[in-house]
């Protein structure tokens, strides 16, 4: 078992959630012809989603991938977790993400594809890191948290707010799992397995003070996810993950030596027509 370093803003927001739904309870019961056929229609899609995921994704398992799995094993014993997540990898299109789910009393957690190949080139830290972030959402029960708040999940900038708590509380628990792969993840997601290995961490963690004003901070008070550069932090001139500093001033303090910059041909990296 590890501590579980719960962001703080995320209690603060399910209480708001709980009591905004206790609030809008009585006068939905007035629209309930309209809600059970939404409820209804919520449930068929989230059971064809599952459905998908186990016709057409690759589960994980002592015979297939298994080094993947022993990772979800020990992270789930280390979570203490009742039960095993059953694990699954989808072709993703290019797309490095993977997330967590539940249905009707199961967890799901599923892998695009692209991510697992990043494990393989450059080795199992940074997936170890994405499986215990998604873990860590079962662990906290936040699926199961955002259904039975399913009527405060309306109200506009709420939802999304105790969505990001969450995020980061998820990431510090990648983070006490891998902590290596918390530092190298959040740049891959920035900028893809290859081109993270060149990014400046430094400037990176930077733009969260740079790249400001009305439309970056309205696109996230409507997001789910906190901005990237946001899920990272200095401490002593080393990129750690979690809320980033509040106060400019204190990162101004942080002395950080820029690396001389050196022109190279990135072409290679770029899609093939």
């Amino acid at each position: 078992m590890i501590e579980i370093n719960v962001d703080k803003k995320e209690k603060t927001y399910f209480i708001l959630m709980i009591i905004v739904t206790v609030l809008l309870v009585v006068p939905m019961v007035f629209l309930l012809p309209i809600l059970l056929p939404l409820a209804l229609f919520l449930l068929v899609g989230q059971g064809l989603l599952i459905g998908y995921v186990k016709g057409n994704g690759v589960r994980v398992s002592e015979q297939q991938f298994p080094d993947i799995y022993k990772v979800v094993v020990r992270q789930s014993a280390t979570l203490g977790l009742q039960t095993i997540p059953k694990v699954y990898i989808m072709e993703s299109g290019g797309l490095l993400n993977a997330f967590a789910t539940s249905f009707l009393g199961f967890n799901y957690v599923v892998l695009y594809s692209e991510l697992v190949e990043v494990s393989y080139d450059k080795g199992r830290d940074v997936v170890e890191f994405v499986i215990g972030h998604e873990l860590g959402h079962i662990k906290r029960n936040h699926i199961n948290k955002k259904l039975m708040t399913f009527p405060a999940q309306l109200v506009p900038f709420l939802a999304q707010a105790y969505s990001r708590a969450c995020e980061y509380t998820c990431d510090n628990i990648g983070y006490s799992l891998n902590q290596k792969g918390a530092e190298q993840g959040i740049l891959v997601l920035a900028a893809g397995p290859k081109l993270a290995k060149k990014m400046n961490a430094v400037a990176f963690y930077k733009q969260q003070y740079t790249e400001t004003g009305f439309w970056v901070w309205l696109s996230e008070k409507l997001a789910y996810h906190p901005n990237l550069s946001k899920r990272v932090k200095l401490e002593k001139d080393t990129l750690v993950i979690g809320r980033p500093l509040k106060e400019q001033d204190d990162f101004v303090q942080e002395k950080v030596s820029e690396p001389t910059v050196n022109m190279e041909d990135y072409s290679n990296y770029l899609p093939k027509n």
